[in-house]
């Protein structure tokens, strides 16, 4: 059996091509899914700082009622 490389040529092509495509798309995908976790876990950031920052505010409260009944105007 005699296999010429003028016929094989083109399938070995297209072979490395399709390997190079799905490569390439993993590593999107796999970037992608990276991005959604920093993103997920921003927003996760984002509300426990709101909650700190709701908590301070009534930490604070009291504070400003005092300067308001203690004002001498």
């Amino acid at each position: 059996m005699n296999i010429d490389l003028k016929i094989l040529a083109p399938y070995l092509v297209m072979i490395v091509g399709f390997a190079v495509s799905w490569g390439m798309l993993s590593e999107r995908l796999d970037a992608v899914e990276a991005k959604a976790d920093k993103i997920s876990d921003m927003y996760t950031d984002i509300a426990v700082i709101k909650e700190k920052i709701m908590q301070m505010d009534d930490r604070t409260a009291w504070i400003e009622e005092f300067l308001i009944k203690t004002a001498p105007y």
